[in-house]
């Protein structure tokens, strides 16, 4: 008995999404949400912005080696390692951020960078000589735990916020990393597969977001000095 098309490709519910207008449609998608819980999480409380960044560092980790396409090329659904790294370093700059002051962040932050980074190399020397996809497996880990630490900014962003209560600055920084993500983040999603899993298409809109989070902190406090 011959499949249906439906039980060979899963069903068109089963495709949306994962290739054409439907993926860059998700993508933006995910990328509005992401910003929405991103800002409000900032002005609510450090508490709340914890649990919204932490949510983005675990969608990045989840989604990201399907995201750039490198699982596919080594020919895996997941890549382990990767999303065990990315996830690790997204946590732990959370915590940081969460816990220490500002000028401990200077140091701290770029120490979970620094560790994150090396061991990306370490991770792919370990895979041996002549491995498949090692260089542009390196440079997906780094970018995944760049955009997983930078999420932290966030919550650093509801730390000034629950201080100083300054609403309209932090809604005002929001305004311009919308911008950011429109000009920057859509180059960097059309660089990306045009086909593959949901879960690459929702992380790649959730990690232009991340990323900014970092500018965002740095953007609050430029706001406040001027203003101030």
């Amino acid at each position: 008995m011959e499949a249906s098309p439906a039980q060979e490709g899963g069903g068109a519910g089963a495709r949306a999404g994962t290739h054409g207008r439907g993926r860059y449609a998700l993508v933006a998608g995910a990328a509005v949400v992401a910003l929405v819980l991103a800002l409000t999480g900032a002005v609510l409380s450090p508490t709340v912005s914890l649990l919204v960044t932490v949510a983005m560092v675990l969608t990045i980790a989840w989604g990201w080696p399907a995201a750039t396409g490198v699982a596919a090329m080594r020919g895996r659904k997941r890549l382990l390692s990767h999303s065990a790294l990315i996830a690790g370093c997204g946590l732990l700059s959370c915590l940081v951020v969460y816990l220490f002051s500002i000028e401990e962040l200077l140091y701290l932050l770029p120490a979970v960078v620094a560790v994150g980074v090396l061991l990306c190399f370490i991770v792919e020397l370990v895979r041996g000589e002549g491995a498949r996809g090692r260089l542009e497996s390196v440079i997906s880990a780094a970018a995944g735990v760049l955009a997983a630490v930078s999420s932290s900014g966030w919550i650093g962003m509801a730390t000034v916020h629950s201080e100083t209560s300054a609403d309209a600055v932090v809604w005002g920084t929001g305004v311009v990393i919308a911008a950011c993500i429109g000009l920057v983040g859509g180059r960097m999603i059309w660089a990306g597969p045009r086909d593959g899993p949901r879960r690459g298409a929702i992380t790649l809109g959730v990690t232009p977001v991340a990323f900014f989070g970092t500018l965002g902190y740095a953007g609050t406090f430029f706001l406040l000095a001027v203003l101030g």
